[in-house]
Formats: C-alpha cells, sequence, structure tokens
C-alpha cells in the first residue's frame, strides 16, 4: 500500500512512500495471462501500485537505478489489473485513451514518473524482492518499498485529468 504526502489530485506533484511491484512488457503479459486464467499471484493485487519499471541489477551494492518506462506499452494490461484490484499507476507518458477510461471508470490513479530520472528514482529505494518470473531478469515482478519517491498525478480516481 502506497501514502502520498497531499492530496491525490490531477496536476499535483506528490511524493509517494510505501509498496510497489514492477512490471514491464514481459512480466506485464504473463500476469494478465495468468489473471484471465483465474490465477493469483503470490502477492496482493488489492489496492496495490504497479510501477512499469524494470530495476538493473546492483541493489544490494547500493547501486540500483528504476527508471519508468513508456505506459502506453503497458495500457492493454491495465484493465485487468485494476478488474484485479490494482489501484495506482506509475508510469512514463500519456496513457491512450482507452486506458484513461479504465483508470477513471476503475476510480484508479496514474501518476507520471520523469523520464531519465532512473538513479534517482533507485535512491528512492529502501527494499526490493523479487516475487514473479525471475526468468525474465529485470524485467521480472518486483516489489519494491520507496520513500519520498516523486511523481505528478495525471489521473485521479474522481476523473481528474492533467496532461
Amino acid at each position: 500500500m502506497i501514502s502520498a504526502d497531499k492530496e491525490l489530485k490531477a496536476g499535483n506533484i506528490v511524493n509517494l512512500s510505501g509498496e510497489m511491484f514492477t512490471l514491464r512488457d514481459n512480466s506485464a503479459k504473463k500476469l494478465a495471462a495468468m489473471l484471465e486464467n483465474g490465477e493469483s499471484p503470490n502477492f496482493p493485487l488489492e489496492n496495490s501500485a504497479v510501477f512499469f519499471a524494470a530495476p538493473t541489477p546492483g541493489f544490494e551494492e547500493g547501486r540500483a537505478s528504476i527508471g519508468p518506462t513508456t505506459s502506453a506499452r503497458m495500457a492493454a494490461f491495465i484493465p485487468k489489473l485494476i478488474e484485479n484490484g490494482v489501484k495506482y499507476f506509475i508510469g512514463k507518458g500519456a496513457l491512450p485513451e482507452a486506458a484513461k477510461n479504465a483508470v477513471i471508470e476503475g476510480k484508479a490513479f496514474y501518476f507520471q514518473a520523469l523520464g531519465g530520472t532512473g538513479a534517482y528514482y533507485g535512491s528512492k529505494v529502501s527494499s526490493m524482492e523479487l516475487m514473479l518470473f525471475e526468468e525474465f531478469g529485470p524485467e521480472a515482478v518486483y516489489k519494491v518499498e520507496v520513500s519520498d519517491f516523486p511523481v505528478i498525478i495525471s489521473i485521479d480516481s474522481d476523473s481528474g485529468i492533467f496532461f
């Protein structure tokens, strides 16, 4: 579960703290297939946050980098993730219309992380744990704990949109 340092309204810049799960192209596709087949992952999706990112190796050595990837590529998976309880999405760039609508209808949130800030965001990670799909390397699903992780709220749960 994540929390923010101020009100979650579109247009606000907030600092997130708490737990989020990373997803990239391969892991998002495989997780969506699992959910479609009625399988549950080994972590809770209810009220969870998903960060479209792939952390680099090196967390244990204090040199992690975890920059956002383009959310438009993950957009096809957003409705299934919302249907299974995901409430917060963090990525880079605008969402296609269908994904925007899914976020609004699902009373979810979309936060934009700043591109080119992987090393900075890596410094905001206090723990990282491999959860699923180890075979995908950095594109596996990781649980990361963050604090003071700055993002811009682009879509809020009251249908507010800021792009």
